[in-house]
C-alpha cells in the first residue's frame, strides 16, 4: 500500500483568521481565525488517510491606535482619551485524513480580552475604566477536498472546503463599567469585540492553493465568514456608555453579527533542510459593510486591516512549532453600512501568532520536508481582529 505524507498548513485565520473575521473588521478584535496554508518548500506534499493532527495555537494582540477610515487619529494618544483593546485568543484543532484528496478539521477557541476608556472622557478625563470577557468562543469545522490528486499533482493544488461556525460562545457577557460621564457604574454588556462569540450560525467557505517552484513555495488561501442573522439582541456598547438617547444612534443599540473574511499569499522557502523554514506573506482580514446573507443592521465597525507577515517553522520529526508576526500596513475603518457615518476604531501595530501541532496515526510518517502552519487562534464573535473599534 502506498504511503503518502501529509502536510497540514492550517492559519483565518485568519483568521486570518481570520481570523474569523470577526474580528471586526481588522485587527484588534477578530472574531474568526480561519486555517489558510503555509506550505513548506521542499519535496512533495501528499496526504496520509488515517492521519490525525492536533494543533495548540496563540494569538496577542494591543490595539490603541484609531483610525477613521485610512487616517490616524493622534488626537486620541495626546489627549489620552484612547481606547486600548487587548486580545488572547488560544485554539485547540483537530484535523483527520479520509483519503489522498478529503479531510475535516475542527477547532475550539478560548477567548481571554479586555476593553478600556477613561471614564469621564472628556477632559478632565477620569480613570480608565476596564471591561474585561473571557471562555469557550464559537466553534467551527469544515470539510475539505483537493481538486486535484494529491499524489500526481504533488507540486501544485487547489482544494475547496465549506463548513459551520456555531453559536457556542457567550454573546452576552456582561462587566460593570460607568457610562461616558463617569457615572451609571452598573453592570452592562460588555463590547462586541470582546465577546467570545457572536450568536449566529455561520456558514464557512474556504479555499487554498500551492505551487512549488524549487526550492520556493508560493501559497494563497482565503476564508469567508457568512453570517445570516441580522442582531443577536445584546446591547451595544452605544447603549452600555449612555449614547441611547442620541437620535444618531437610534439603529446602533444591538450588535449585528457581521460575516467575516481573511485572505493570505506568499511564498515560503526552507533554511535548513527537513527543519528550519521561513516564509513571507501578505494578509488581510476584515469585516464587510454588508453581509453576503441577510441584513446588516446593528452596531458592526466594518474594516479592514493588512499586513506584511514573516513567520517561521521549526518541524522535527511529526512535531512542528511555528511563530508569525504579521506587521500592519494598511488600517481602513470604514462607514456604517445603513448612516454611511464615518466610524472609528482602534488597530494593532503587530500581531504574535504562535504554534504548536503534532500528527500522528496512518502510515509510519517519513522525515517531514514539508514545514505545516499550525492553525491560527479563532476568534469568537465581535469585530475583526485587526480593529478594535472605538464609539466616536
Amino acid at each position: 500500500m502506498t504511503r503518502a505524507r501529509t502536510t497540514f498548513a492550517a492559519v483565518f485565520g485568519l483568521l486570518a483568521t481570520l481570523s474569523a473575521a470577526r474580528p471586526a473588521g481588522a485587527q484588534g478584535c477578530i472574531v474568526m481565525r480561519q486555517n489558510t496554508p503555509v506550505f513548506g518548500a521542499d519535496e512533495q506534499i501528499v496526504f496520509t488517510p488515517g492521519e490525525w493532527v492536533l494543533s495548540f495555537n496563540y494569538r496577542d494582540s494591543k490595539a490603541n491606535d484609531h483610525y477613521n477610515g485610512t487616517q490616524y487619529q493622534p488626537q486620541r494618544k495626546s489627549i489620552g482619551n484612547y481606547v486600548d483593546n487587548t486580545q488572547q485568543l488560544f485554539d485547540i484543532a483537530a484535523s483527520y485524513t479520509f483519503g489522498p484528496r478529503f479531510s475535516v478539521f475542527g477547532s475550539i477557541p478560548v477567548v481571554n480580552a479586555s476593553w478600556s476608556v477613561p471614564e469621564p472622557a472628556q477632559t478632565p478625563l477620569g480613570p480608565r475604566r476596564e471591561q474585561s470577557a473571557s471562555g469557550i468562543g464559537d466553534v467551527s469545522a469544515v470539510a475539505r477536498f483537493w481538486l486535484l490528486d494529491p499524489v500526481r499533482h504533488a507540486r501544485g493544488n487547489v482544494s475547496a472546503a465549506v463548513g459551520f461556525k456555531a453559536p457556542t460562545g457567550a454573546y452576552r457577557v456582561r462587566d460593570e463599567y460607568p457610562d461616558i460621564n463617569g457615572t451609571n457604574n452598573v453592570s452592562k454588556a460588555v463590547d462586541q469585540s470582546i465577546q467570545p462569540g457572536d450568536g449566529g450560525w455561520g456558514v464557512l467557505f474556504d479555499f487554498q492553493g500551492y505551487k512549488r517552484l524549487s526550492p520556493v513555495t508560493f501559497f494563497g488561501s482565503g476564508s469567508y465568514l457568512a453570517n445570516p442573522r441580522d442582531t443577536n439582541g445584546t446591547p451595544s456598547i452605544i447603549v452600555g456608555l449612555g449614547l441611547s438617547g442620541n437620535p444618531a444612534f437610534a439603529s446602533l443599540l444591538e450588535n449585528s453579527v457581521p460575516d467575516q473574511y481573511v485572505a493570505r499569499a506568499g511564498a515560503a522557502f526552507p533554511v535548513v533542510k527537513d527543519l528550519f523554514t521561513m516564509s513571507i506573506g501578505f494578509r488581510i482580514e476584515g469585516v464587510p459593510r454588508y453581509d453576503l446573507i441577510g441584513d446588516s443592521h446593528g452596531w458592526r465597525r466594518p474594516g479592514y486591516e493588512s499586513y506584511v507577515e514573516p513567520g517561521f517553522l521549526f518541524t522535527h520529526g511529526r512535531s512542528t512549532w511555528s511563530i508569525y508576526v504579521p506587521r500592519a500596513l494598511v488600517r481602513n475603518r470604514r462607514p456604517n453600512p445603513y448612516t454611511g457615518n464615518a466610524g472609528d476604531a482602534t488597530f494593532p501595530d503587530y500581531v504574535v501568532i504562535m504554534g504548536y501541532s503534532y500528527r500522528f496515526g496512518g502510515a509510519a510518517p517519513a522525515p517531514s520536508r514539508t514545514a505545516p502552519e499550525p492553525s491560527e487562534p479563532r476568534m469568537p464573535g465581535g469585530p475583526p481582529a485587526a480593529a478594535s473599534p472605538d464609539v466616536s
